[in-house]
């Protein structure tokens, strides 16, 4: 068709949609952006090439075309929904709330605008609104699996977690296939005996089709399942389908990542704190937690964020957000090379910006708490930006550390170096290296905290955390699994418990399985 009639551009359109589909996202690119410089006004175009570009991780160039397609023709759902999923995704949770607002007001029965408009809510911390708006929702539909699965997760992060095992529960029984309610069923619940459920999600991994994502988010609650039930072979087994379908589903460049990190060094030298001075800005309300995930950062904050005087808001994009404004890749000399021939006065008007964002969302606020365990490799600029601020680095045993996340279906893609054991070795080195150099350029900067330590002391760590915090002592801080606030994370259940000793030495069970890891752990 295209051969004949090169300007056909339904032909056109529809030929870069299969091409994306196939693996040639590249050549299919061309002829959607084709098909659309031929009918700039085709709102089913514009989505297409939205989601297309959402799905290659370009999610602001989306933004534009599903915006587009929400401009000319208002009432097109799916366009709207994309709108409202992709601003959730990039953090710009008012404007998101508001699509998906005015899509309830003109289809109140649509389901996924409500569903998206409740996880808009929980991404903003603004859980109890998410939860009344599920609920809300399944007054209209009592028995949609999806409504329940998302109320169950809200209650989940909530640390009710009877109610939450019961509304998996009941996902599972409408919907026996609904894979993420399973392994959420598994995160809440202690796998105690072979029961009946077990043998449930058992017959839906077999069913499920290989490489799906079911299967994978099977495998990784079977996994979970078995290592209550001290099956570590048959655990193991299960984490490495899981980390294997999931690994092969993403984009990770060991190489580039390397040099990200030897680039930050580089940069951040001895030389330029010397030549750099850092901002003036006194605001001491941040508290930034920051470590490799699985590491303590989630036991960490919660002990912090049960003192009166801080605010626990878990893990959030600002200071990423903050940096890339300031100082964008396209900066003079590139990011992060340019940086260090900035101004001075560059660290802090991005340091008042991620004030500025941090105060307009929690207000009144004495301190608050920034929970991104990946911040560890901008400890440079937050010194440069915040220097007031207070920097507190979670360690745990490497080991133990890299088979905590490869037990783990995180959300998200921010942890793709964790789906195999070599690369998510090499990357932990990487980030043992760059916490090493942070302490000889910034001596005293950083405040470490081990989560063995935590774990065999809980008294007198809590009590020299709080006092490097420069906090009274409250005995709040010992009770943190009876604070009510919400937990995002993969640890949002096992906050809610005592500290306990059994997970310290748990990865030596798991013997030679480790041993493309261990090999190569510095």
């Amino acid at each position: 068709m295209l051969a004949r009639q090169p300007k056909h551009a339904a032909a056109a359109h529809f030929l870069g949609l299969l091409l994306h589909q196939t693996g040639r996202s590249e050549d299919g690119m061309n002829l959607l952006e084709q098909s659309v410089q031929l009918q700039p006004t085709n709102p089913d175009f514009l989505n297409n090439i939205g989601t297309v570009m959402r799905d290659l991780g370009r999610v602001a160039a989306a933004i534009d075309f599903f915006q587009g397609a929400v401009d000319l023709r208002p009432e097109q759902l799916a366009a709207r929904d994309n709108l409202g999923s992709s601003l959730k995704q990039t953090g710009r949770f008012d404007e998101a709330e508001e699509m998906y607002r005015g899509t309830v007001q003109r289809n109140p029965f649509h389901v996924r605008a409500r569903i998206g408009l409740a996880e808009t809510l929980q991404e903003a911390g603004r859980l109890d609104e998410a939860l009344a708006t599920f609920q809300e929702a399944l007054t209209i539909r009592p028995k949609d699996a999806d409504l329940l699965h998302g109320l169950g997760v809200g209650l989940m992060e909530k640390g009710k977690l009877d109610e939450a095992t019961e509304l998996f529960r009941q996902a599972v029984a409408i919907q026996p296939a609904m894979a993420q309610a399973w392994l959420m069923l598994t995160q809440v619940k202690r796998q105690k005996e072979r029961d009946a459920e077990l043998a449930g999600m058992e017959a839906q991994h077999a069913k499920a089709p290989r490489d799906s994502l079911a299967r994978m988010q099977l495998s990784f609650g079977l996994g979970k399942a078995n290592d209550d039930l001290k099956d570590y072979g048959k655990a193991f087994d299960y984490f490495a389908e899981g980390n294997a379908i999931r690994r092969k589903g993403i984009n990770y460049d060991p190489v580039k990542t390397r040099a990200e990190f030897e680039a930050m060094k580089t940069v951040f030298d001895a030389g330029f704190f010397e030549k750099h001075r850092p901002s003036p800005i006194t605001d001491d309300a941040p508290i930034f937690v920051v470590g490799m995930p699985r590491s303590g950062t989630t036991l960490v904050e919660q002990i912090i964020a049960s003192h009166p005087q801080v605010y626990g808001a878990g893990e959030l994009n600002i200071l990423k957000t903050a940096v890339g404004r300031q100082f964008p890749s396209n900066m003079p000399g590139g990011f992060p090379w340019g940086v260090a021939d900035t101004d001075d006065k560059d660290f802090a008007e991005a340091g008042q910006a991620y004030l500025d964002t941090l105060h307009a969302r929690y207000p009144h606020m004495r301190h608050v708490t920034d929970k991104m365990p990946g911040n560890f490799l901008l400890v440079g600029f937050i010194h440069m930006m915040l220097p007031k601020a207070r920097i507190i680095h979670c360690t745990r045993d490497a080991a133990a550390t890299c088979l905590s996340i490869y037990k783990v279906h995180f959300r998200g893609d921010s942890h793709r170096y964790g789906y195999d054991l070599a690369e998510l070795a090499d990357f932990h080195n990487l980030y043992t290296d760059i916490m090493a150099h942070w302490h000889k350029v910034l001596p005293g900067v950083v405040h470490d905290v081990r989560y063995e330590d935590f774990i065999a002391d809980q008294d007198g760590q809590s009590r020299a955390l709080i006092d490097y915090l420069g906090l009274p002592w409250d005995d709040a801080v010992l009770s943190f699994h009876q604070t009510d606030r919400p937990v995002r994370t993969a640890s949002a259940a096992q906050v809610r418990q005592p500290i306990y000793q059994g997970s310290v030495d748990l990865w030596k069970r798991y013997g030679d399985r480790l041993k493309p890891l261990l090999d190569k752990l510095d």
